[in-house]
C-alpha cells in the first residue's frame, strides 16, 4: 500500500483519486500574494514536517502553485518521491515559471503536472522540462444538468422575457472583463432585452471599482451556492466569457454550462478551442497587444466587436449544444485516470538521496524568454529562484520584470500553447 501526502484543500476529490492508499493530507490553499515568500513557504514547510514523516512518503499530490516550494524544500532536504502536480493554472506568470524551474532543476523521473489541454501541456514541457497530462483535473459532477428554464429564473428573481447571458468566475483583472462588458453594450444596443448576469466568487475591489459604471446593467450574484449556480446556468441563453487569462488551461466554467445544455461563446484561445466548436457555440477572434492591458503580464485582448457578432450569431442559431460534456472532462474519468496515475508513480518509487545544495541553474535547456528573465535579475544558482526571487519582490508581486522581458515570455509561453497551429479537438490521452 502507498503512503500518500497530499498538499490540499480538496480532500474529497483526492481520496476519489487515491482509493486503497494510506493518506495524509496537510491543509493548504490559496494564499495573498503578499504571502508569497521564502519566509512564510519555510514556516508552513515547518508545520509540514512536524506533522508527518517524510521519509515513509512514496508520493505527493501537490495541488495549487502554494504547494509547489513545500515540494522543493522537501527535495532540498532529500525526501524525493514521484509528485502529482496540479497546479490550475498555466507555468505563468513569474513567481509559478520560478517554482517549476526549482522543481525542473530537482527532478523525479516520474513527476507529472496535471493541466487540462493539449495546449498547456506543451507550454509546461516546453518552458521547463517537466512531462505533463492533458487531464480534466476532476472533472465535472453530474449535479451539472438540464433543468427547467422558467422555473429556474423564478427560484433566481431573473426576468423571464429576457436573453440572458451569463459569466461565472473571478472578478479579477486577468478574466478579460473589460471587453466583456464592451462587446455586451454592444450587443444590448442592438438587442435591448439582453440582460447579462455575473456569478463571481473573489472580487478585485480596485478592479470592480474601476468597472463600476458599467455594471448598471447586469445582475451580479457573490458566491452563489452550488445548487443555486446550477440553475443560474439553465437559466441563461449562453454562456459568455472574455478571458485570454494567464492562470486557466482550459476552463471548467464553459463545460459545466454544457453540461446544463447552454451554448458556449469564448476567446479563440488556451484550452477553449479544444471543445469548443460550432456545434457547442462560437469562438472569438482575440489580438496581441504591444503593451499590457489589465495587469503587467496581460498582452491579449478579445475583440468586442467580433464578441458581439459571434453571440448573435449563435443567438440566432437558437440550437443547444449536445447532451453533456466530453466524456474526458466527466469527473469519473479524470479520477479514473488520476487513479492510474498514482499506481504508476508508487511503482516508481522514492529514493533518499542527500540534502541537494544549490548549484548553477541547467540553463541552456530554457527558451531564450526564460533565460533572459533569469539573467536580467541575476538568477544564476537554484536557490536564487527561491530565496534571491523573494528578496527581490519577485515571488509577491511587489516588483515587475521588464515589460519586455514579460511581453517576450508571455508571447513564448502562448505560442507554444497556439490552439491555431495545433490539433486541439482529436482524442485525449
Amino acid at each position: 500500500m502507498a503512503r500518500i501526502l497530499a498538499l490540499t484543500d480538496s480532500a474529497e476529490d483526492v481520496r476519489h483519486f487515491c482509493r486503497g492508499d494510506e493518506l495524509f493530507l496537510f491543509r493548504i490553499g490559496l494564499l495573498p500574494p503578499r504571502e508569497h515568500s521564502p519566509e512564510r513557504f519555510e514556516e508552513i514547510y515547518r508545520t509540514l514536517k512536524a506533522s508527518c514523516d517524510l521519509s515513509t512518503i512514496d508520493v505527493i499530490v501537490a495541488e495549487y502553485v502554494e504547494a509547489l516550494p513545500l515540494l522543493y524544500l522537501m527535495r532540498r532536504d532529500g525526501y524525493l518521491c514521484p509528485a502529482l502536480m496540479i497546479p490550475h493554472t498555466n507555468p505563468y506568470p513569474l513567481h509559478i515559471l520560478f517554482y517549476f524551474l526549482l522543481l525542473a532543476e530537482h527532478p523525479h523521473p516520474a513527476d507529472l503536472v496535471v493541466c487540462g489541454s493539449r495546449n498547456a501541456q506543451r507550454a509546461y514541457e516546453h518552458l521547463t522540462g517537466i512531462r505533463a497530462g492533458d487531464i480534466c483535473t476532476f472533472g465535472i459532477k453530474d449535479l451539472y444538468r438540464r433543468k427547467d428554464r422558467a422555473e429556474s429564473r423564478r427560484r433566481l428573481g431573473l426576468p423571464p422575457d429576457h436573453t440572458i447571458l451569463l459569466y461565472t468566475g473571478r472578478f479579477m483583472n486577468d478574466k478579460g472583463l473589460e471587453p466583456l462588458l464592451a462587446g455586451y453594450e454592444r450587443l444590448r444596443d442592438e438587442r435591448p432585452r439582453t440582460l447579462l448576469a455575473m456569478s463571481v466568487t473573489h472580487i478585485d475591489p480596485p478592479y470592480y471599482n474601476r468597472l463600476a459604471a458599467r455594471l448598471r446593467d447586469v445582475v451580479l450574484f457573490h458566491r452563489l451556492e452550488k445548487e443555486r449556480t446550477v440553475d443560474l446556468y439553465n437559466a441563461a441563453d449562453l454562456f459568455v466569457s472574455g478571458a485570454t487569462s494567464i492562470f486557466e488551461t482550459y476552463g471548467k466554467s464553459p463545460l459545466e454550462a454544457l453540461a446544463c445544455g447552454i451554448p458556449v461563446v469564448v476567446p479563440r484561445w488556451d484550452g477553449f478551442p479544444y471543445f469548443i466548436g460550432e456545434e457547442q457555440g462560437g469562438l472569438v477572434d482575440v489580438e496581441y497587444l504591444s503593451r499590457p492591458q489589465a495587469n503587467p503580464y496581460e498582452f491579449a485582448r478579445m475583440d468586442d466587436e467580433h464578441f458581439a457578432q459571434v453571440c448573435r450569431k449563435v443567438l440566432d442559431r437558437g440550437q443547444p449544444p449536445p447532451d453533456g460534456v466530453p466524456e474526458w472532462a466527466t469527473y469519473e474519468r479524470s479520477t479514473r485516470v488520476l487513479t492510474g496515475v498514482i499506481e504508476r508513480m508508487a511503482a516508481a518509487g522514492r529514493t533518499r538521496t542527500p540534502p541537494v545544495a544549490s548549484s548553477p541553474l541547467a540553463t541552456g535547456r530554457y527558451p531564450a524568454p526564460v533565460r533572459a528573465v533569469l539573467a536580467h535579475h541575476g538568477l544564476r544558482e537554484t536557490e536564487d529562484l527561491f530565496a534571491k526571487a523573494g528578496a527581490l519582490g519577485l515571488l509577491n508581486g511587489t516588483l515587475h520584470p521588464d515589460e519586455a522581458l514579460l511581453r517576450d515570455l508571455h508571447h513564448e509561453v502562448f505560442k507554444t500553447m497556439d490552439a491555431e497551429t495545433a490539433d486541439v479537438r482529436g482524442p485525449r490521452t
